[in-house]
């Protein structure tokens, strides 16, 4: 019997306990670090791991979305108008805020805890037999092994359409063995770039590797003219028509709660869609959800435009300027890189017109481009509060982040975790002035989980 074809043996392999759900999260955390540092990729090892497994990734249409910001925002708003349209919908994406199993969700569903360990277990199976005939040469990443139970859990699911974020870059992403019907480009910005290049041009033609012979289309949001250059050359060269997001043709207006009302044409007809997610930027990810939707409902899938309203409108994407409670306001952003902080930067201006200035409690990772985002990020807050997230030693220490409030003329203290900055913010802001918890998804998941202990999550 093939390995494609044995089923979860519990007990199977050095582990007794394996198949239980605890062996399994367990495996996975034995895997280490998402991204290992030096770390080297290609498409081998999780091409033989699939391939072992009978393929599942073509078990299902698929659609590809890579870039530097708004990936997941574009996810999960494409996902929730497909299942408004009566699509069996799959959703994997990266990395996850609180708990593995949210990267993998079922017709809007976060996987069940059994459902990832039975699909962990296959896959962990699969690894050992393939590791004993000698064709893995080494033992796959973490990300490679959560790519294939997210490929495995959605295909044994019976899903129609899944929808499948890059992890990082695209070229040499585990994801990028799909086939896709649509991929998508969301802004490229400088991210990551100890491995994916230290130019603009560099980091664009790894998102563009997802551009391959046979893709039906390719649709763009608008991009840096250095990367736009490198997206539809490499559109040129693989025969794919590309489709440019043009916000300039839609009329948007801003509601109060910094969310926004996107006045647009789909398919030809006039559509007022409500995006939920706060933040200007969120307009362009909205029109591209439009775009990509109207090349999937022009290929055949039926998308019409009462799904996109609702699906638009139901959209949910936490750590993403999402609000955790009230009096005072309390938001969690992941501006973990530039961009994502120019994001919040332009939120935290229009806010200001209604708004005091907010108290920022702030935690980075050292490897990100911590002076250019408190540039950006600082001035704009009343008192900014650093910190660190727990359990991470590539965490920056509080101290110093501390030394760059003089820098940007801002009061700015330390605190030991999250738990101390959110209490020390909340004895200077009172009832009115906002907090704004940001810097880190890891701090952006550690903020969900601390206030889902004393609030209702809003």
């Amino acid at each position: 019997m093939s390995p494609a074809a044995q089923p979860p043996v519990p007990g199977a392999g050095e582990n007794p306990a394996a198949g239980s759900v605890a062996a399994s999260f367990e495996f996975i955390r034995s895997l280490g670090q998402e991204v290992r540092p030096g770390a080297k990729f290609d498409l081998a090892q999780i091409t033989a791991l699939l391939d072992a497994m009978g393929r599942p990734q073509q078990r299902f249409v698929s659609i590809h979305i890579a870039g530097t910001n708004g990936k997941g925002s574009v996810a999960a708003g494409l996902e929730s108008v497909l299942r408004r349209a009566g699509f069996r919908t799959g959703l994997y994406t990266s990395p996850h805020l609180e708990r593995v199993t949210e990267r993998i969700r079922i017709g809007g569903v976060e996987i069940s805890e059994p459902a990832f360990a039975a699909a962990v277990e296959r896959v962990r199976q699969t690894t050992e037999e393939l590791l004993q005939t000698g064709s893995l040469p080494h033992f796959p990443s973490f990300f490679e092994v959560l790519t294939a139970v997210g490929f495995v859990a959605m295909a044994e699911a019976g899903i129609e359409i899944g929808v499948i974020e890059v992890g990082m870059g695209g070229r040499l992403d585990a994801t990028n063995v799909v086939h896709p019907a649509v991929a998508i480009i969301t802004p490229v910005g400088r991210d990551h770039e100890q491995f994916l290049g230290t130019t603009l041009a560099a980091i664009a033609a790894e998102k563009a590797g997802i551009i391959k012979p046979g893709l039906q289309v390719l649709i763009s949001a608008p991009q840096e003219a250095e990367a736009e250059a490198v997206i539809r050359a490499r559109c040129h060269e693989m025969g794919v028509p590309l489709v440019p997001v043009e916000p300039e043709s839609a009329t948007v207006s801003r509601q109060r709660d910094g969310t926004y009302v996107i006045a647009a044409e789909y398919c030809g007809v006039p559509v007022r869609l409500h995006a939920p997610l706060r933040g200007r930027h969120q307009v362009v990810n909205t029109l591209t959800v439009l775009r990509a939707c109207e090349a999937l409902h022009r290929a055949g899938f039926a998308l019409p435009p009462a799904a996109l309203q609702e699906g638009i409108a139901a959209t949910v994407w936490p750590g993403r300027l999402e609000r955790l409670a009230e009096a005072p306001e309390i938001f969690v952003d992941g501006a973990h890189n530039p961009p994502a902080a120019r994001a919040l930067a332009d939120f935290l201006d229009e806010y200001a017109q209604d708004h005091p200035r907010p108290i920022l409690i702030y935690g980075s990772m050292r490897d990100k481009a911590i002076d250019e985002i408190a540039a950006l990020l600082f001035p704009r807050a009343a008192a900014v509060i650093v910190t660190a997230p727990q359990g991470h030693p590539r965490a920056a220490s509080p101290a110093e982040l501390e030394a760059l409030g003089p820098r940007y003329g801002v009061d700015c203290t330390q605190a030991p975790d999250l738990a101390a900055a959110l209490e020390q913010a909340r004895r200077q802001a009172g009832t009115q002035t906002p907090i704004f918890i940001t810097g880190s998804l890891f701090l952006a998941g550690e903020a969900r989980s601390l206030l889902a202990k004393t609030t209702e999550l809003r």
